[in-house]
């Protein structure tokens, strides 16, 4: 189990602080990028068996440039301003796609795994685009990267003292004498 997962989910946290500041731009990122992984996915498991790991990693990183290529060319055509925030981060997830590929994400038969990222990551993105909407015109720091943090920070400590709650201790104390 040598694998830099850390790596992989690392890489989902530029795109989530960056594109969050609105719902829309959350929502559309999110759905880009479970398009363009469920894609690489795809791909990559029709002519992983006839490549080398050299060709690999180069197919890997042609397929991802050529789908976030064309996902930011629809997303152009559709909504001109809303591309111009989100083009940065249609990288990021060409980048977090080879990554994956390259930790062997796809390979082994993980759909749980693979449907639980999406789902937490989307979960994330919509809930930090919502909060930093409605706190924006209240607290202008929330449409910041800062903003971002804190209120990412503040979303996972809530969880995890919401998980903490209830889950019951599972050490027993003794008696003494």
């Amino acid at each position: 189990m040598n694998k830099p997962w850390g790596l992989t989910h690392g890489l989902l946290l530029v795109p989530l602080v960056g594109a969050s500041d609105s719902l829309m731009g959350a929502l559309v990122l999110w759905l880009a990028w479970a398009l363009i992984l469920f894609c690489q996915g795809l791909a990559m498991g029709l002519v992983r068996q006839r490549l080398t790991a050299g060709q690999r990693l180069l197919a890997a990183i042609v397929l991802a440039a050529t789908l976030t290529t064309c996902t930011g060319l629809i997303i152009q055509a559709w909504t001109l301003e809303l591309y111009r925030s989100l083009s940065l981060y249609l990288g990021w997830i060409a980048l977090s796609c080879v990554a994956l590929e390259h930790a062997g994400f796809f390979v082994e038969a993980r759909w749980p795994g693979r449907l639980r990222l999406a789902g937490v990551f989307g979960l994330l993105m919509i809930s930090l685009g919502t909060l930093r909407e409605l706190i924006d015109s209240g607290l202008p720091l929330a449409s910041l990267a800062p903003g971002g943090f804190i209120l990412l920070g503040l979303l996972l400590a809530a969880r995890q003292a919401w998980t903490a709650a209830k889950s019951p201790s599972t050490t027993e104390e003794t008696p003494r004498p």
